[in-house]
């Protein structure tokens, strides 16, 4: 999540800017423990079903079309209307979405249930997640961009946490729709921190008529809205790593690892324990410097990671490979979001991410479409190894073609 010291707002006590801060991180927590109960519940309940993986392949693959179709109408929502209204309205849809969900799985199986719920799902949840990172700039602390996007990722990841642990169980102990219930009550948490945030938030100018500072010397037309196309392939492959992930962890948990549902929520916990210890790491003053040319470092090791599952048949590594992609993927995120958040005015950086999210999402249901073609026919490790093997090829190759351009550079200033 997301921007810069010199927009953030001049709120009038600082004790306003903390409260609104507070509830904001809260409605953020809650609402990653809701979407993270929602995802292991529903992928688990189609493992656990006469279902093979194209049918997980494909649950996801519906979320990724309808998040396809919603990102850019989302990213010009978010920067047209009210962020805090956007968000707030987001998680009532969710409400009666899985209020409509747990109803409906009491009297059909859970397949067609939940294809028909991601579509809609899927479309509330982008509109929550563009509309509340859009928001983050105007609440930041001054200086402390970095700090507060790492902040940000901690409460999701925590929430993701309690997710794992609380869905795990539910689905062990009380099989069916009790995690959606959980989901549910999580979500009204959300909403009403988030209405909380808008009331408080009613002293702030409309930060939408300032203009982006960028830190960095750009002309004033470089700096609306153009994106490195290093740092887009950099946020797609982590994208589409965690979607994998996602994907095909629970097959290779029941086939692989002859894992259970409690097991799959311990491998979940680590993923997301990984990753609030490295957005702890970023809080630090020391780290509020890194900028995203140390991504193409952590996509390169994430990619050896999932390489790595190739030969795991032990839970314990399984973990430590979970908690190390959890902490690379969301690295990935924080460093990459800081600097597109620095390059684009907040005028335009709802549609700049709704765009971002195009493309990684595109991309992923083409990965989708595989799996669900495939089915059972590639075991979960396997495909975990080629993907893994690709992100290492084409960050070398981003590398060896950086060397080659600048190699090239340096031979055409050589004076004759």
């Amino acid at each position: 999540m997301i921007q810069d010291a010199n927009i953030a707002p001049n709120l009038a006590p600082d004790h306003s800017v903390s409260l609104v801060r507070s509830f904001f991180l809260t409605s953020a927590f809650f609402a990653a423990t809701g979407r993270n109960a929602y995802y292991v519940g529903a992928i688990w309940m189609l493992a656990a079903s006469a279902s093979n993986a194209g049918s997980i392949a494909l649950f996801l693959a519906l979320g990724g079309i309808s998040e396809f179709v919603a990102s850019a109408p989302a990213g010009y929502l978010v920067d047209r209307f009210d962020r805090r209204s956007l968000s707030i309205a987001s998680d009532v849809i969710r409400i009666a979405i899985l209020l409509m969900t747990s109803a409906t799985l009491v009297l059909q199986e859970p397949d067609y249930v939940l294809y028909g719920s991601v579509i809609f799902f899927a479309v509330a949840d982008r509109l929550y997640l563009t509309a509340s990172s859009a928001m983050v700039p105007s609440i930041a602390r001054s200086g402390g961009l970095m700090a507060f996007n790492s902040l940000a990722y901690v409460a999701m990841q925590a929430g993701n946490m309690l997710a794992a642990i609380a869905t795990g169980w539910l689905l062990s102990a009380r099989p069916g729709t009790a995690c959606f219930l959980f989901a549910t009550g999580t979500f009204a948490v959300s909403m009403l921190s988030m209405l909380r945030a808008a009331i408080r938030g009613r002293i702030v100018p409309d930060d939408r008529c300032r203009p982006t500072q960028a830190p960095r010397e750009t002309s004033e037309g470089e700096e609306t809205s153009r994106v490195p196309s290093c740092l887009v392939l950099n946020y797609v492959l982590t994208y589409v790593m965690g979607m994998l992930i996602s994907a095909l962890m629970s097959k290779f948990v029941l086939k692989e690892l002859q894992g259970t549902s409690l097991e799959f929520g311990k491998l979940e916990f680590y993923w997301a324990a990984g990753a609030v210890i490295s957005m702890l790491i970023l809080t630090l003053r020391r780290f509020s410097k890194i900028d995203g040319r140390a991504t193409p470092i952590i996509v390169l090791l994430s990619g050896v990671a999932v390489a790595a599952f190739y030969l795991t048949r032990n839970l314990d590594i399984a973990s430590a490979l979970m908690a190390l992609l959890g902490a690379g993927y969301n690295l990935s995120r924080v460093l990459i979001d800081v600097e597109i958040q620095r390059l684009v005015p907040i005028t335009k950086l709802g549609r700049a991410k709704g765009w971002i999210n195009v493309v990684c999402t595109g991309i992923s249901l083409l990965v989708y479409a595989g799996l669900a073609v495939s089915g059972d026919a590639h075991a979960p490790s396997t495909v975990f190894f080629a993907f893994g093997s690709g992100m290492i090829a084409v960050v070398a190759a981003g590398y060896g073609l950086h060397l080659v351009k600048n190699r090239a550079s340096s031979i055409r200033s050589m004076p004759l």
